[in-house]
């Protein structure tokens, strides 16, 4: 299934993040294939689970692991994305989302993957494993693994809100969790660049 990076959206794939992976069984199959496809275009992959199938696994706790070594790594200044996935992705969305610094979408065409990294700064991105054939998954993710934030100041301020809203209790907590949150984007950017 490899596909030259030129070939799926014109934009060389290297490794200039690391990519946490988790899942539950209905995405295991796709879960192994993106590792295996992503490690082969010089992505740094790390595998959040499950190991083996079982039809009775939970995905809460391998979509959390993956989104708290994404959030690990970004607050070690390391550049690091997520996938997490699931039959729909909904609920591995949802998991993912619960851990502080995690901004997961959900993706299913070309203009969600691009955008959820352009103007949301995504961090993670959630796919349906019953709703796309492999080979369009890996597409998704190659298009939001090379599509950088745009750094514009609307949708930096809108992510602020969102940052406000997840972390503080007080107006004064919430201004310096504004200022932390913009201060972390610029140190992001700022190591995106030195790639």
């Amino acid at each position: 299934m490899s596909t030259a990076p030129s070939s799926i959206n014109g934009r060389e794939a290297g490794p200039a993040y690391r990519v946490h992976i988790g899942t539950d069984h209905a995405g295991l199959d796709l879960s192994r294939t993106l590792q295996q496809e992503l490690t082969s275009l010089g992505f740094d992959v790390v595998d959040h689970g499950p190991s083996e199938y079982d039809a009775q696994d939970d995905y809460p706790a391998f979509c959390i692991s993956a989104a708290e070594g994404v959030a690990l790594d970004l607050h070690n200044n390391r550049p690091s994305l997520g996938i997490v996935i699931g039959g729909s992705g909904n609920g591995e969305q949802i998991a993912a989302n619960k851990v502080r610094g995690i901004r997961a979408a959900l993706v299913w065409n070309e203009s969600t993957a691009r955008l959820a990294r352009q103007h949301n700064d995504a961090n993670v991105i959630a796919l349906g494993a019953r709703e796309h054939t492999p080979e369009e998954c890996l597409k998704l993710a190659v298009f939001f693994l090379q599509e950088p934030f745009t750094q514009d100041s609307r949708h930096r301020r809108r992510i602020a809100q969102i940052a406000d809203y997840e972390t503080c209790l007080t107006p004064l907590a919430c201004e310096a969790s504004r200022r932390d949150a913009l201060a972390r984007m610029d140190r992001n950017a700022g190591a995106q660049n030195a790639i």
